[in-house]
């Protein structure tokens, strides 16, 4: 049998009045309007404070969403790899390749002048002096006080038909560092391109008998030798410059187009493969071979191979679109040379001839509007320029889409 054993007794117990839980809430509700009271009466100087609490709470919660949605940093690529190799390209002819890695690297070396120095020689070599002369102001911009920076900035501004402000900045690269051959010898080229070859000749002459293997001095010799007609001092000054400097394609397809004036082609040639071979892109060395292949061996399709290259490879380079379209016009392709024509005018030509040619292919193709649009602007030029042949050649055909303005036109000449 289980034995139970009885609860104490509690009796019972009276429940107070006011609960400790009634009588916290009565506080807490008294408070509250007390407090909304408070706020209501005070409402201009409490309310500025209410909104700062708020806003800095969203600061906050912006800020950690931003820190949470933010990606990871990335490390700062190390342009030391790249500089070498650019290095490397250039000291083997690569021009082009060069300058498109010195480019990459530009803005991790915005203090380095040698940088903007190669960049503006291969925007030259690239046949593109406007952005030569960008990047030669930068080199300034690196370090004003450097000799090397002015003188190519006065190269690069006589390459772009700028001599009289080229002048002003050759002759500051030579109050910076008067024995500076390159200043010298882009300040003598200077000269010559501002018909001051004389002066030229014996600035050069005073720098070879102190500097006789200063490959831009003998460059520009040969420059002004080229440009009195002495044709072979002109090669022997070139050839002399290149074997200093057998990087500098420009050097070769100088001598190429001599060579070529002296009909002397397999020598030319072997020049301009050269170049290609070290720089694939260079634009003048597969212009200068699609005009060997065109005018001298007449075989148009190996010729628009080499243009087309060109364009394909430097699309702003209008002299390779308007051989091009010379080549394709003699292969019957006459839409395409149309379009290769039109296509050099708006790269920027103001060549008459270019005009004559894209007029007589709209002609040919029957259309006469197109061909006036052409037509009427290159016989202007012609006129203005006194390339008088070419007048004579734009007026013959204008006659075949308005006889008017033809009939005119030799009324007025």
């Amino acid at each position: 049998m289980q034995i139970r054993t009885p609860k104490k007794y509690r009796g019972r117990q009276r429940r107070s009045i006011l609960g400790c839980r009634r009588l916290a809430f009565y506080l807490v509700a008294l408070c509250l309007i007390g407090g909304g009271l408070f706020a209501i009466a005070n409402q201009a100087s409490l309310g500025p404070i209410a909104q700062r609490a708020v806003y800095d709470i969203v600061s906050q919660f912006e800020a950690r969403a931003a820190t949470i949605a933010a990606p990871a940093p990335t490390p700062t690529a190390d342009p030391r790899n790249s500089l070498v190799e650019a290095n490397n390209y250039w000291g083997r002819g690569a021009l082009d390749q060069a300058t498109a890695l010195y480019i990459d690297i530009a803005e991790s070396l915005p203090n380095t002048v040698e940088v903007f120095r190669r960049i503006a020689l291969g925007m030259i070599n690239r046949s593109r002096p406007a952005e030569a002369v960008e990047y030669a102001e930068r080199a300034v911009h690196a370090d004003p006080f450097d000799a090397e920076a002015w003188a190519i900035y006065a190269w690069a501004l006589d390459w772009a038909d700028r001599s009289a402000e080229a002048l002003a900045h050759a002759l500051h690269a030579l109050e910076l560092d008067p024995g500076n051959a390159r200043a010298t010898a882009y300040l003598a080229e200077i000269y010559s391109s501002l018909d001051q070859a004389e002066r030229a000749r014996l600035l050069l002459d005073d720098l070879l008998a102190e500097q006789p293997d200063s490959p831009e001095a003998l460059r520009a010799r040969g420059l002004i030798k080229w440009n009195q007609y002495e044709y072979e001092a002109a090669l022997a000054d070139f050839e002399s410059a290149f074997r200093l400097a057998d990087n500098m394609s420009f050097i070769a397809i100088d001598i190429a187009i001599i060579e070529m004036g002296l009909k002397n082609y397999a020598a030319a040639r072997s020049y301009l493969q050269q170049v290609i071979d070290a720089d694939p892109y260079n634009p003048q060395a597969l212009f200068r071979l699609g005009e060997i292949e065109y005018q001298r061996e007449g075989n148009y399709a190996r010729a628009m191979r080499y243009l087309q290259d060109c364009v394909d490879l430097n699309p702003s380079y209008l002299y390779c679109f308007f051989l091009l379209g010379r080549a394709q016009d003699k292969l019957g392709a006459a839409d395409e040379a149309a379009a290769s024509f039109e296509r050099a005018i708006e790269l920027g030509s103001q060549n008459p001839q270019h005009y004559f040619w894209a007029g007589a292919a709209q002609i040919e193709l029957g259309n006469c509007a197109r061909a006036m649009s052409f037509l009427e602007p290159g016989y202007r030029l012609a006129v203005a320029g006194g390339y008088s042949q070419y007048a004579a050649d734009i007026l013959a055909i204008i006659g075949n889409c308005d006889p008017a303005f033809a009939a005119q036109a030799a009324a007025d000449a």
